[in-house]
């Protein structure tokens, strides 16, 4: 068997010191950049696993439907995820909804959708799905996570944000992201609490009136969908209701465990 040595020798090892000094670069990492979520309200250009730039703010018409985007990178082997959006039910309404974008581009994929049904108005809406593909069919990289399709109500400013939420009042948030990899680990979890930790960039949507500085111009892009038909519907139908909504990330996590462990 043919045996690998990583060891510099101690010449070598001067050499790319004096390289790196003279050039003025700092030995590049291989370590991979965290997973972090973002907002984006202009998602013209964006694909399944491509987004070229993140826009934070977009001006709207009342009576406007359009698309944002949820958007994922740097993940690592993502099996299965859910988030809440917020949103102001003044201002805005969650017409529609797609959750099976980044997860389903990859071949063999069968995503499940179990987000909330739409048309949403309560100003906080659940989004989550999970890749059921046997054998798994996990994710890697960065992409439109969930495309959300939205109608301006009113006039006003909304913010958009994937939040937390403290249900038994004691300080800490007990719901928010979750994001679990293929084993059913939690991703981007550095405190513990079973939510993700990473970075996460919201946006805002102002109806009737300009974004400020360089945003001034933005505007939604009408999707002209008008359907607020969800796919959870259906998906809840396929699985004769009552089992959808009892298949959460929670036993989702639970069945992939199982799964590793019958390996």
């Amino acid at each position: 068997m043919r045996r690998w040595s990583l060891v510099i020798a101690p010449a070598g090892a001067v050499l790319l010191s004096l390289f790196v000094s003279m050039s003025g670069l700092a030995p590049r990492s291989l370590a991979q950049e965290p997973a972090r979520l973002s907002i984006d309200v202009i998602p013209t250009d964006n694909t399944p696993t491509s987004v070229l730039e993140i826009d934070t703010c977009a001006s709207a018409r009342e009576g406007d439907v359009f698309d944002i985007d949820l958007v994922i990178e740097n993940v690592t082997d993502l099996l299965a995820w859910e988030l809440y959006l917020s949103y102001d039910p003044e201002v805005l309404e969650v017409h529609d909804h797609n959750a099976a974008m980044f997860q389903d581009a990859n071949q063999g994929s069968k995503v499940i959708d179990l987000s909330e049904d739409t048309p949403d108005d309560d100003g906080r809406y659940l989004i989550q799905s999970f890749d059921s593909a046997d054998p798994d069919s996990p994710d890697s990289g960065s992409g439109v996570l969930a495309r959300l399709t939205l109608k301006a109500l009113g006039p006003g400013v909304s913010p958009l944000s994937i939040d937390k939420a403290d249900l038994n009042s004691n300080g800490k948030p007990d719901q928010g992201p979750i994001l679990r990899d293929v084993a059913g680990d939690i991703i981007g979890d550095k405190d513990g609490d079973a939510l993700f930790d990473g970075p996460s960039k919201g946006a805002e949507i102002r109806v009737g009136e300009q974004c400020a500085g360089a945003a001034a111009e933005a505007t939604v892009q009408n999707s002209g969908n008008s359907s607020g038909v969800s796919a959870a519907v259906v998906i809840g139908a396929i699985l004769a209701g009552s089992a959808a909504v009892a298949l959460t990330l929670g036993l989702a996590a639970v069945i992939l465990r199982r799964r590793a462990a019958s390996l």
